[in-house]
């Protein structure tokens, strides 16, 4: 499926998920149902969810990090599958760079970065090494609730 500006601008204006319809078609001069139309079409084709993010930090006990993983090149595809699927992973990319894959991994009292790292992470086949970024402040920074 291809976008086009008024899908974009509808996307743009869902940043808050509870925004009414017929308020983001009046400010881009489109009918309540073409913006219902297309907002269930960009859902039913992948490329828009609609769900309720959190602050990590304004969770008492919890808190985020990005972690940086190098895999063995036969691997990369198959571990980020694998990562991806982990408790606490909210997203999880193979990029360029120093890093084969990045996860950004949600935790809290009950889910440790030691849980992930030693119980989770450290049993996939392919893992060569791990760095883990804390996060400590942030703007912007709202997650899904993935635990």
């Amino acid at each position: 499926m291809k976008t086009d500006d008024i899908d974009l601008a509808i996307i743009r204006r869902l940043w808050d998920g509870r925004i009414p319809f017929s308020k983001i078609a009046k400010e881009i001069g489109v009918t309540t149902n073409t913006v219902r139309a297309r907002v269930n079409k960009l859902i039913e084709n992948g490329i828009l969810q609609i769900i309720g993010l959190v602050d990590p930090q304004a969770i008492p006990g919890h808190y985020s990090a990005i972690i940086g993983i190098k895999a063995e090149p036969r691997m990369v595809k198959q571990l980020l599958e694998k990562i991806g699927k982990l408790k606490g992973v909210v997203a999880a990319a193979c990029v360029s760079g120093g890093f084969d894959i990045i996860a950004v991994v949600f935790f809290n009292e009950k889910y440790s970065h030691r849980d992930f790292i030693f119980d989770k992470l450290a049993k996939l086949d392919g893992l060569v090494s791990v760095e883990t970024f804390f996060t400590m402040d942030a703007v912007n920074w709202q997650l899904r609730y993935v635990l």
